[in-house]
């Protein structure tokens, strides 16, 4: 994390790595708050298949707040990971960290996570325009699945029959986007494997809706999933006796 693009900070960052392998990003440094407090938001996304591209977005999901009162980067400031980082598995460290006891988000705007539900009413509530923000939020979705499609559908098509009608699988993928003070939302990270870890009622709540939905959209049918299983663990257990199997063929011990 670099302030200002400041010589001294960058040196200073860079003394302190230790591998030479690095990717640098730029620091949005007049974020959106919330209380005061810089924020992300953990959309949920579903592609379904590749070619031809079909995704869903989830319209529930989390906005993670930090839990250090948020100041300009400054070379004084940049070590306090609680006001520059909206990680949960940084801040639920915090002394200040405040976590979530019910599903509704019953400790009202001061939990230290949010529904995109509560996180939408706020905004209405300051006079924002959440329609327009999601809609900016799922434009920056498509753009960036149609910048990689080419690929994926190279690498589908690469391992699955020329018969195949594209959806042998899916991917729930992780956003992380942030908003700026000018209300334009920007991607921080996409993760291939989120974390359907719980440890809320809150966290329970939407990730098991989001899995209930994937399983609808996906049609996995659990008859199916259960067969599948039996049927690996035969293919298993004959590969175990296969050995014993060859070891008793007819002609195997000398007369």
């Amino acid at each position: 994390m670099v302030a200002g693009g400041r010589e001294e900070a960058v040196a200073k960052v860079l003394r302190e790595m230790d591998t030479p392998n690095v990717v640098a990003q730029h620091y949005l440094a007049r974020p959106l708050l919330v209380h005061g407090y810089k924020f992300d938001m953990r959309i949920y996304v579903l592609v379904l298949s590749c070619d031809p591209l079909r995704v869903f977005i989830f319209h529930e999901g989390l906005a993670r707040i930090c839990t250090e009162k948020y100041s300009k980067p400054k070379p004084d400031n940049l070590a306090v990971a609680y006001m520059h980082l909206t990680n949960y598995a940084v801040n639920k460290h915090n002394e200040h960290f405040v976590a979530n006891q019910s599903a509704e988000g019953s400790e009202g705007g001061d939990a230290s996570k949010w529904t995109l539900a509560q996180l939408a009413a706020h905004m209405t509530e300051q006079g924002h325009d959440w329609e327009a923000i999601w809609g900016r939020i799922q434009q920056l979705v498509i753009k960036s699945l149609c910048s990689v499609q080419p690929v994926l559908r190279n690498n589908y098509r690469s391992v699955l029959p020329p018969d195949n009608d594209g959806f042998s699988c899916f991917e729930i993928l992780g956003y992380d986007i942030m908003l700026d003070r000018d209300l334009r939302p920007w991607l921080i990270e996409v993760n291939h494997s989120p974390s359907f870890n719980i440890d809320s009622p809150l966290d329970l709540a939407i990730k098991e809706q989001l899995i209930t939905d994937t399983i609808e959209l996906a049609r996995i049918d659990p008859k199916l999933i259960a067969r599948a299983k039996k049927a690996e663990k035969r293919a298993a257990a004959g590969r175990l006796l296969e050995p014993l199997q060859k070891k008793k063929a007819p002609g195997a011990e000398g007369g």
